[in-house]
């Protein structure tokens, strides 16, 4: 389930959203220690719509405006959202029997009912719609796949209201990510009658759209989409956890003028790129968040050279990543020796991070590379091996080819590389069609569960044109083992193991990171690893402020 950037557009970069000043306002702010806490915000993108059958792209917005049945606490905790509590489950894992909270309501007043999660979700799986998310209802909801390929009618959906509050939700298999799905925005509800309403026009304008999360919209509209106004929701249900009043945001594109702006006092927090990363790091406000957003080397086993297992084995282990890392990005960023992210999810019964867990599956060893080396040409048969390395055209991504060029040839004696560059697309497309030999790639998962990146090694969905029965076996495995969490958790962590560890698919680099500058009095934003920032939790503490 998890995508490639390309697939839908650069879907989490548009979507974070970079905080911004506590302006000067007649109503006073928090940064000034009067009554109400305002912030203003600069994001880097306009937004073109607020409904979330349309948007690909305005995450964050969305996620602070709208909830789901269920959302994230301020730790990264699944927890109850519009539903009162977590579902009942079939014991077939199939069913799930949602309840809605009493006091969720619209921000025109009405309640928000089952019959909007009904009406939103078949709106989703609609083919007449085109929605660039409805892929993930497909194989998750019964019959949404179906219905995407015009094979069934929409109403068939497995999506049910029983009453006003109970909503069942029937599933084509037992999928035990099923919770995490549910914080995306293409599962959230639409009200039917304001939608029928204002027809076109939903969507487009903070008037033509109401809202049911921690906040509303204001002063937006999407003609021109460069500034808006997010305010506290006072038929919010849970209005009492949320401290900031109202939050003003303007597009801020270039980050030197964000930084000009930062340094003047004028923002409370901004996203660092580029060069500007490393003239910050030292600075007292600078701070790294982890992404759950990979780097690595995609391999074609289609190539002679790399149906060889030593050969593979070599390439992996011959780079050292925290050099680039370390002394190229400069970000955050760091080395990873496997393909699920720090941060990304935790251990069902112990809480441990993935990566604890799992460990590094492999390692930088330039002995280990060189012995696997020598051994991959004798079975070849040969002395030197060329090698092309494809990588879109931007700056990073030659940074990135030209370090990976130098430490394969340096450490393999006999590898030649050469670098291939094209646009990005251009890039995704070859790798597509198997018109590559090595490349650089990167992902990021749709939801915060493992099987996001594991499930790429599978026959029918790796494009390394390669399969391997026992890798196979292992995510079938996983796939049946819905009702023991702690099984599929240890059987996630085999699958990673077995796919890099032993036929060494790929060539995992680095996990990346957003690097920004942020006041002290700025507290509690929720940044997780994956998904977008909420502002529920924000406030602006006085006691640090000048």
């Amino acid at each position: 389930m998890g995508r490639h950037f390309n697939k839908i557009g650069l879907v989490a970069l548009t979507s974070f959203a970079v905080l911004s000043a506590c302006g000067n306002d007649e109503k006073g702010n928090g940064n000034t220690g009067q009554e109400q806490q305002i912030l203003q915000l600069a994001a880097e993108s306009e937004m073109d719509t607020m409904d979330t059958t349309i948007s690909t792209t305005n995450f964050t917005p969305m996620n602070n405006v709208y909830e789901g049945l269920v959302t994230y606490d301020l730790e990264g905790n699944l927890v109850p959202g519009n539903a009162a509590n977590m579902p009942e489950v079939s014991e077939d894992g199939v069913t799930y029997t949602f309840t809605l909270r009493d006091d969720a309501n619209w921000s025109n007043g009405t309640p928000v009912t089952a019959d909007d999660f009904v009406f939103a979700w078949k709106r989703m799986v609609n083919p007449e719609n085109g929605s660039g998310y409805a892929y993930l209802f497909s194989g998750i909801v019964k019959n949404a796949e179906a219905i995407l390929n015009g094979e069934a009618e929409v109403d068939t959906l497995g999506v049910e209201a029983l009453d006003d509050k109970t909503l069942k939700v029937t599933l084509e298999k037992p999928v035990p990510y099923f919770l995490d799905v549910l914080t995306i925005p293409c599962y959230f509800p639409q009200n039917e009658a304001f939608v029928t309403e204002k027809g076109e026009n939903y969507g487009l304008n903070a008037e033509n759209a109401i809202y049911n999360g921690p906040f509303t919209l204001a002063d937006w509209d999407s003609a021109s989409g460069d500034s808006w106004k997010y305010m506290k929701n006072d038929e919010y249900w849970d209005k009492d956890t949320v401290q900031l009043d109202e939050i003003n945001t303007q597009v801020v594109k270039e980050v030197g003028t964000g930084l000009n702006l930062y340094e003047s006092g004028e923002l409370d927090s901004i996203d660092l790129s580029g060069d500007f990363v490393a003239q910050y790091t030292e600075n007292p406000d600078f701070k790294t968040n982890d992404k759950a957003w990979i780097y690595y080397i995609e391999v074609n086993h289609d190539v002679p050279e790399l149906a060889n297992e030593n050969i593979r084995k070599a390439l992996t282990y011959a780079i050292d990543r925290q050099g680039f890392t370390d002394n190229v990005l400069l970000n955050g960023s760091h080395s990873i020796f496997g393909h699920v992210p720090n941060g990304l999810a935790k251990n069902p019964e112990t809480g441990a991070d993935f990566r604890e867990d799992a460990g590094d599956v492999v390692q930088y060893d330039v002995n280990i590379a060189q012995t696997a080396w020598q051994a991959g040409l004798e079975e070849l048969g040969v002395d030197t091996v060329t090698l092309e390395l494809t990588t879109s055209d931007s700056e990073d991504s030659k940074k990135l080819a030209e370090f990976l060029q130098s430490e394969l040839q340096n450490n393999l004696p006999g590898l030649t590389i050469d670098i291939r560059q094209m646009p990005d697309n251009s890039r995704l497309d070859n790798i597509k069609s198997g018109n590559y030999q090595i490349a650089t790639s990167y992902w990021l998962a749709d939801f915060a569960d493992p099987i996001n990146f594991v499930e790429r090694f599978d026959t029918d969905i790796n494009r390394g044109n390669y399969s391997f029965e026992d890798i196979d076996a292992l995510i079938d495995q996983s796939n049946q083992q819905y009702d023991d969490a702690l099984a599929r958790w240890n059987t996630l962590i085999e699958i990673e193991k077995v796919a890099l560890g032993e036929h060494y698919v790929d060539v995992p680099i680095y996990q990346t990171a957003e690097a920004y500058l942020e006041k002290p009095f700025v507290k509690d934003i929720y940044r997780p690893v994956f998904g977008s920032r909420s502002f529920k939790y924000a406030s602006i503490d006085d006691t640090q402020t000048n």
